[in-house]
């Protein structure tokens, strides 16, 4: 790589990175300093013309290391929304997706996509959050350098019909909490009243599976009542209220998982409290190290695979219906029983840490049935 070849990298670096650590020694006239903001970088942001040298995979790699890193549900589906555009891209000009420049994403090539994967099967839904993505992508290049036009920015995708999100029913929710309690009965180990605890503050606090994965212990009040600073989607923050039922299970777990933590390793006995709050709420002690808290933390697909696995047991003991269950529906179930309870909308929105009312508001979508019914009603009169 020459010279001028790595000052536009490292300039291309800056635009998605809000504190830069420079990998060669360049004058203060380029950067400020190490830790300027992007602000402060805004006159030596690369223009439009050096990017379109720059090939599109090394570009889409940059914005990931920002802004999906990990292997979270939301950071693996936009690895994969960009990974298959770019390949995509690559193909249909029979390149090498290492030769792809920048300049071969136009609005063209972006609406060609958005066919090719309609035509592929995939659902509008899912061809909706590719294109999202894409256009994020766009929109975070067209904020950091100069010049540059989002050519995803005009792209329309598949319109949907507004559909009410599927939750769970009061019996199933019975049917899950018998098979996670017959789970414990029969295994008997910390292993099974973790995953029992896990159903509860799904079902009481509508959290996303990554966010209680990455709870960690200096986020959960001393009486179980709030979660402190839970980081939802787009690098905010929430406070989650624990309703009064799920405390008990909550306090009775803090103190088995203390069990367990001192008998594995006894040297856990002393750490400073401050020191323990950095460690997750939910924790497998499989490979894990006292000296790297992380190593306790469940993997991204673990919480999915549990939750899947409730809903076949759950199968197995009565005549519900919950194939492919995962945790993003007991999610809804929680929006639809808060909306249910008390009929606000934007209270439901910020339980559930939406940014924006209009994601909630599919949550008062009602089916057809419904539908007939009320108008049977009004002409009626009866409810029955």
């Amino acid at each position: 790589m020459t010279a001028k070849h790595l000052s536009d990298s490292i300039a291309l670096r800056g635009f998605l990175r809000p504190n830069i650590k420079s990998e060669v020694q360049v004058s203060t006239s380029s950067f400020q300093s190490e830790e300027s903001s992007y602000s402060g970088l805004s006159s030596d942001l690369p223009s439009a013309d050096r990017l379109q040298r720059q090939t599109l995979k090394q570009v889409v790699e940059s914005y990931l290391r920002y802004y999906a890193e990990g292997q979270g549900h939301t950071a693996r589906a936009k690895q994969y929304d960009l990974k298959y555009f770019v390949s995509y891209l690559a193909e249909s000009l029979t390149l090498s997706p290492d030769l792809l420049p920048v300049s071969a994403w136009t609005l063209q090539a972006t609406k060609n996509y958005i066919d090719y994967r309609l035509s592929l099967g995939e659902s509008p839904a899912t061809v909706n959050r590719r294109l999202a993505t894409i256009k994020h992508f766009g929109r975070t290049l067209a904020e950091r350098v100069h010049g540059f036009i989002n050519p995803a920015r005009e792209v329309k995708g598949p319109t949907l019909k507004s559909t009410k999100p599927h939750s769970v029913s009061k019996d199933e929710i019975v049917f899950l909490r018998q098979a996670a309690w017959l789970e414990v009965k029969e295994k008997n180990d910390f292993a099974s009243f973790r995953n029992r605890f896990l159903l509860e503050l799904l079902l009481a606090t509508g959290l996303r599976a990554d966010e209680i994965r990455l709870l960690l212990m200096g986020q959960l009040d001393q009486d179980c009542q709030w979660l402190k600073n839970v980081r939802t989607k787009g690098r905010k923050f929430r406070n989650v209220y624990v309703d009064s039922d799920a405390r008990p299970l909550c306090a009775e777990y803090l103190e088995n998982r203390e069990k367990q933590l001192l008998e594995k390793f006894p040297l856990y006995s002393q750490l400073a409290e401050k020191d323990r709050q950095r460690y997750p709420v939910l924790i497998s002690l499989y490979g894990a190290e006292l000296t790297d808290p992380k190593s306790f933390g469940l993997a991204p697909k673990t919480i999915w695979r549990i939750v899947s696995d409730w809903g076949k047991k759950a199968q197995s003991l009565s005549n519900v219906s919950l194939p492919n269950l995962h945790p993003h529906k007991l999610r809804h179930t929680f929006a639809h029983g808060l909306l249910d309870s008390s009929k606000d909308v934007r209270l439901v929105a910020q339980a559930l840490g939406h940014s924006d009312v209009r994601t909630t508001m599919r949550y008062t979508e009602r089916s057809e049935e419904e539908l007939a019914k009320a108008i049977e009603i009004k002409i009626t009169g009866q409810k029955d």
